[in-house]
């Protein structure tokens, strides 16, 4: 049984959902498993797999799984080692550009339920790259957010991104960002998805007011939706329906508007003038 909280980069997951997830996507971050006799059929297929990457599955009482993940747990826990999240370049902008991928900024972020809601909802949605704000990284090694993800945080890449406001400055010609705040904005249109030819998006969500640096780098600010003065939504709440919007932003096509302009007038017909 393995006590050691010294490792900052130590998460342990509880929930079979963030478990399980663990095993198929990133099984080399394991260290050890511990599993109720009643979860532990449920992760009898994985035994072999787990054992040859030298990580033990224990049958352990809910009273010492509780003293290993420091809080209530009675059905399965895991110890996991979690590599330090990369420093986001400018550069990684060009290539999630071309890549088409929507990339969403959680920025002054304190709770691990918020995180785990937007990681939640990225995944159900399709989306990857989750950029973290000076602000918000030391989110990524909390073992609460990890269990409240429910697996998601697996799906998505973490990256870190330090002096926001001056990375948001140098990308402004790549990518278009987009706020969502709980104070101030306009209402989201749900009905009409954001269009930024050219560009890709970056849906910056904040959890507090927005920082007086990053104003000057967005282009377009929204609210929490809802109705102004009725009782507002949390930012839990409000993040899956601005993912979900977001997500709706129709891609570009591979072969871009001048290319099929010149594949159209290729294949028309040559006009010949008319004979006399």
């Amino acid at each position: 049984m393995s006590t050691d909280t010294s490792n900052p980069n130590r998460v342990i997951l509880r929930g079979l959902p963030a478990v399980l997830a663990c095993i198929e996507l990133h099984p080399r971050s394991l260290r050890e498993i511990h599993a109720s006799p009643k979860c532990v059929p449920s992760l009898s297929s994985h035994i072999i797999p787990l054992e040859a990457l030298g990580v033990k599955l224990h049958t352990t009482s809910a009273f010492d799984m509780s003293h290993i993940a420091g809080t209530d747990c009675d059905d399965v826990c895991a110890i996991t080692m979690r590599p330090e999240p990369g420093h986001v370049r400018v550069s990684d902008f060009a290539e999630w550009r071309e890549a088409h991928e929507t990339v969403v900024i959680a920025d002054r972020i304190s709770r691990p339920a918020d995180l785990a809601a937007i990681a939640r909802s990225m995944a159900a949605f399709g989306l990857k790259r989750l950029l973290l704000s000076s602000g918000t990284e030391n989110l990524a090694f909390n073992s609460d957010t990890w269990t409240l993800a429910q697996g998601a945080m697996e799906h998505v890449r973490i990256m870190r991104a330090a002096a926001l406001g001056g990375l948001l400055k140098l990308v402004k010609e790549k990518c278009c960002v987009v706020a969502l705040t709980g104070k101030i904005g306009r209402k989201i249109d749900l009905g009409t998805p954001v269009r930024v030819p050219g560009r890709h998006i970056a849906l910056l969500i904040s959890g507090n007011e927005l920082d007086p640096d990053l104003q000057p780098r967005i282009e377009h600010t929204y609210r929490f939706p809802g109705l102004v003065n009725n009782l507002p939504l949390s930012l839990a709440e409000a993040a899956p329906i601005a993912i979900a919007w977001i997500a709706s932003t129709p891609q570009p096509r591979e072969d871009g508007f001048l290319a099929r302009k010149r594949a159209r007038h290729t294949k028309s017909p040559e006009i010949k003038p008319p004979s006399e």
